[in-house]
């Protein structure tokens, strides 16, 4: 009788165990939980951005100390120092149009002061007062693009030309 008595509390003891361990298997499966998310995107329009009108100092005579020219975002022309404004070309501020996603802002990036060059001659140019961000009102901007030229005293006469790079990037 003693081995069955042991047979007894042997199975006993498994099945015990057995139901411990399925209890254990229940209770961590019920505590377990799943749920279902959602995902999204929205593809927007490109950004676009073509050159306008040139910017252009306009005519002008560089004296003995030299100076700058200044163009506003609105065309209004100035000078300093020695440089004596014609009328023959009153110049104009630059223009480049931006086209995307409506209602968008969008960060503008100018070049760094570049030259404009008539054979071995230059003049430095710095877009001085230029925008960094615009709005695209009905999918559209335009860019206005001030400047200031450094004209050298004695600058020698001739027709400058130089070219520059404008980037725009949704914010």
């Amino acid at each position: 009788m003693g081995v069955v008595v042991k047979r007894k509390s042997i199975r006993r003891g498994l099945s015990t165990c057995m139901v411990a361990i399925a209890a254990a298997t229940l209770a961590a499966g019920a505590q377990a939980a799943s749920t279902t998310g959602t995902a999204s995107a929205t593809v927007i329009v490109p950004m676009t951005i073509t050159a306008g009108t040139p910017l252009n100092f306009g005519t002008f005579a560089a004296n003995s100390t030299g100076g700058t020219v200044v163009i506003s975002t609105a065309g209004a022309r100035s000078a300093t120092g020695s440089v004596a404004l014609s009328s023959t070309t009153p110049g104009v501020a630059g223009t480049f149009n931006v086209t995307g996603n409506a209602s968008s802002t969008f960060a503008i990036t100018g070049p760094a002061p570049f030259n404009l060059t008539s054979g071995a001659n230059s003049m430095q140019v710095s877009l001085t007062g230029l925008a960094t961000t615009g709005t695209l009102s009905a999918g559209t901007a335009t860019i206005l693009v001030p400047g200031t030229l450094t004209v050298g005293a004695n600058q020698a006469p001739g027709s400058y030309t130089g070219t520059y790079t404008m980037a725009v990037e949704y914010n």
